[in-house]
């Protein structure tokens, strides 16, 4: 019984190797393309054109979306993104009682923007046209979103604590409560990032490349983060 034990053991650990070399392998292939994405966007007249088009179309959106969108502007500026993570650490800390358990929470959080940020300075794409004059305008480059990644960062950072709060309120016999639990937060930070990405484009200070990108490798670099961090710690 024993052997057949460790045996299983040796064989779910073999799999989640095998599942974090394949994350992280992808993961590294995508960030390296990204960067080549946005030279190729910026240099393209023809991206430029039509997606100015669509930021003018959205333009004519109603004003009320618009004032939506200004509050997530500043919510999710590097100021709301920091004050956001904080509160939920303090949180996370109360549920677990771990400062290594809130720390590995807010490295795997925080983890794509050290990447968003390179890339924005390595590409370079200046703003729309639609953002001109705007109050809001932030004095960074516009590949990829910085607020959608801020968005991404929290939402990462909340899925994380729903998580240690299910684990700590459901007994281990309970797990199909705690993926109902897990999954409400998951569905819930889905819909935060798309809201905010969204905004990026109704404020017009974002191409939707900017936004579609943002979403889709952060929270890709916060799993590869996560996969390999739980590997070492076994």
């Amino acid at each position: 019984m024993n052997a057949r034990l460790r045996y299983r053991d040796m064989h779910t650990e073999n799999g989640n190797i095998a599942k974090t070399v394949a994350v992280v392998t992808a993961t590294a292939i995508l960030c390296c393309i990204v960067p080549m994405i946005g030279i190729a966007l910026r240099n393209s007249a023809i991206a430029t054109t039509r997606e100015t088009g669509v930021l003018q179309a959205l333009s004519t959106w109603p004003e009320y979306l618009y004032d939506c969108s200004t509050v997530l502007a500043y919510l999710f500026s590097t100021v709301g993104c920091i004050v956001l993570v904080a509160i939920l650490a303090a949180i996370d800390l109360r549920i677990t009682d771990s400062r290594r358990t809130v720390f590995r929470d807010v490295v795997v959080s925080a983890a794509p923007i050290v990447y968003v940020t390179g890339v924005k300075w390595l590409v370079e794409r200046p703003r729309p046209i639609t953002s001109v004059g705007s109050g809001l305008l932030p004095g960074d480059p516009s590949f990829p979103s910085g607020h959608t990644a801020a968005a991404v960062i929290v939402s990462v950072m909340m899925i994380l604590t729903v998580r240690n709060l299910a684990r700590k309120r459901f007994p281990d016999n309970e797990t199909n409560k705690r993926r109902v639990f897990l999954r409400r937060a998951v569905l819930g930070a889905v819909a935060l990032v798309f809201a905010v990405a969204c905004s990026r484009l109704l404020l017009g200070l974002h191409y939707p490349t900017d936004v579609m990108v943002s979403a889709t490798i952060c929270p890709l670099i916060s799993y590869a983060v996560w996969c390999v961090w739980q590997i070492n710690a076994r």
